[in-house]
């Protein structure tokens, strides 16, 4: 069966990975897997590790060492770590306002300033967010096709948004 009612820019996008069909969708296996099933604490996280911290911003500023970056101090009641973008966007500047509570997910390194994550994935969060169940997929993907919108795919395709 087609992947009929898409967007075309969709259905192109897809195209670039192959996915002509529903079947071929199915067939579009994960590279990996990441857990966001629980929440470490800042303290606790490994210096090479992939992990899920979560915590309120204490500052965020635009920062010239030697190009132009977005650096986010976020602390827990265990410690602070630095979220830091080479590229980002003045909405993320402005979703990690100080204050707010944030969940992030990337690889922790020992940087100058102490333990950093550089382009982590993250998410404000409004009130309880709850964790995922499952391990979260990561699938190949090409440019202007995000994650979330291959999952959506993937889990209903018979309820994504097709208009």
């Amino acid at each position: 069966m087609e992947l009929s009612g898409l967007k075309p820019s969709v259905q192109a996008k897809l195209a670039k990975l192959g996915i002509r069909r529903d079947f071929d969708l199915v067939l579009h296996l994960p590279l990996r897997y990441e857990d966001e099933t629980g929440i470490t604490a800042i303290a606790s996280a490994l210096s090479g590790s992939a992990v899920q911290v979560e915590g309120t911003v204490r500052s965020t500023e635009i920062v010239y060492r030697p190009r132009r970056q977005l650096a986010s101090r976020i602390e827990d009641s265990s410690g602070e770590l630095i979220l830091r973008f080479f590229n980002f966007y003045g909405s993320q500047a402005r979703a990690l306002a100080p204050g707010a509570t944030v969940r992030a997910f990337g690889e922790v390194r020992t940087g100058i300033f102490g333990g950093e994550m550089i382009h982590p994935r993250f998410r404000v969060l409004h009130g309880a967010a709850p964790l995922p169940t499952a391990l979260t997929p990561i699938y190949p993907t090409t440019a202007g096709l995000a994650q979330a919108a291959l999952r959506r795919l993937k889990q209903a395709p018979e309820e994504v948004d097709r208009a």
